[in-house]
């Protein structure tokens, strides 16, 4: 089975009738942001701005890496790569066609850098020790993206947006793979 063959049919079992967002991520990420678990047990992160639920990622099945990254924007797969290292190495696909949209390759030191399709390129990186900051940054290191896990148990995180970042193409992406991360964060840091 191909990994394109695996990622449709788990596209297909998502319910498209709950779609999140009735606006474009570009104009909706304005004010407080934040991604959060509806429950302790729950396989999905949201993000809200107030009431309004923006994005979502899901994941089918309990000890998989493979989600649904769903916003207003469209539909996209996020999971491991089969010849994955152990530090990560992600994919980002179009699940209708199983094509790569992106591709994020991270270090032991979790720094990293997303490559698109397109040949744009974004670092990730940290900042601070206690309370560490996460972001997406420009070419010059100024962070576009941000997100820092809100205390409760790496239950939430919460997400800046720089202004100039609502102008880049790959905005949907780099909101939904950001969040994706920070749960792989999370999730890394409450196995050890």
């Amino acid at each position: 089975m191909s990994p394109a063959t695996g990622v449709e049919r788990m596209a297909s079992r998502i319910s498209l009738d709950r779609r999140v967002g009735g606006r474009p991520l570009r104009e909706a990420l304005l004010g407080d942001l934040i991604w959060r678990r509806p429950s302790v047990f729950s396989r999905e992160l949201i993000l809200e701005a107030g009431s309004e639920e923006l994005a979502a990622l899901r994941w089918e099945k309990w000890f998989s890496f493979d989600a649904i990254a769903e916003s207003a924007d469209g539909l996209w797969t996020i999971g491991r790569r089969r010849s994955a290292s152990l530090f990560g190495d992600y994919v980002v696909r179009d699940p209708a066609s199983g094509d790569e949209v992106a591709g994020f390759k991270r270090s032991w030191r979790g720094t990293g850098v997303v490559r698109f399709a397109s040949g744009a390129e974004y670092p990730w990186n940290r900042e601070g020790f206690w309370h560490p900051r996460h972001f997406w940054a420009a070419e010059d290191g100024r962070p576009l993206i941000s997100f820092r896990s809100v205390l409760g148990f790496g239950r939430s995180y919460e997400m800046d947006v720089d202004p100039p970042a609502r102008s880049l193409a790959e905005l949907p992406v780099l909101v939904l793979l950001g969040g994706y991360v920070m749960a792989l964060i999370s999730a890394r840091r409450k196995a050890s």
